[in-house]
């Protein structure tokens, strides 16, 4: 069955307006559709890893309460270190962790992280066995709030440094500023000379 040409062109001309017409629906009707379930799969998926990869620490959130032992913590900031009031250290504590602290050095060499997290709890250590955390604390890598002096503030830094390499490679002077801040804290918190009586 042969065509005219008038029947042709009508033909070409409906089906580029048919093309055309699916063309509009496709870009304005279909497509941002799609795009807004696709960006919201995306988004469902990015949160859940997010909520995946964070601790919350309920019980860090609820805050102390009245009369609680935990209100110490938000106590009038202590700027200055020498206000502490440590528990006294034998000689051999003191050899103990001053040689605990070369060890935290020479893992430092070979494994950065590893060094970091043995330096946290090290630290730990020290501040319970110096009475300056309580021993029933939870948390003993948490410094009071109302610590402001600046080997607390850089200790903080360290802690946030430290956690920062179980999700990411971090950059050799990051890594060695940390163990420098820890060193600060953990030094000064050895040598305070502890309260008379």
């Amino acid at each position: 069955m042969d065509m005219s040409s008038a029947e042709t062109v009508v033909l070409i001309t409906v089906v580029v307006l048919a093309g055309i017409g699916l063309g509009w629906c496709a870009r304005h009707v279909i497509g941002p559709r799609y795009v807004r379930r696709a960006a919201a799969r995306r988004f469902a998926r990015e949160f859940a890893h997010l909520v995946e990869g964070t601790e919350l620490d309920l019980a860090a959130m609820r805050g102390p309460g009245h009369g609680s032992p935990a209100a110490a913590a938000f106590a009038e900031p202590t700027n200055d270190v020498a206000l502490l009031d440590p528990k006294p250290l034998s000689l051999e504590d003191q050899d103990y962790y001053a040689a605990s602290w070369r060890n935290v050095q020479g893992e430092f060499a070979e494994s950065p992280p590893s060094a970091l997290v043995l330096a946290t709890h090290l630290t730990a250590n020290l501040l319970l066995n110096r009475g300056l955390l309580p021993t029933d604390t939870a948390r003993p890598t948490l410094l009071p709030e109302s610590w402001t002096f600046p080997s607390a503030r850089g200790y903080r830094e360290a802690l946030r440094i430290s956690a920062r390499t179980d999700h990411e490679e971090l950059p050799a002077a990051e890594l060695t500023r940390a163990l420098r801040q820890f060193e600060d804290f953990y030094f000064e918190m050895l040598t305070l000379s502890a309260a008379a009586g």
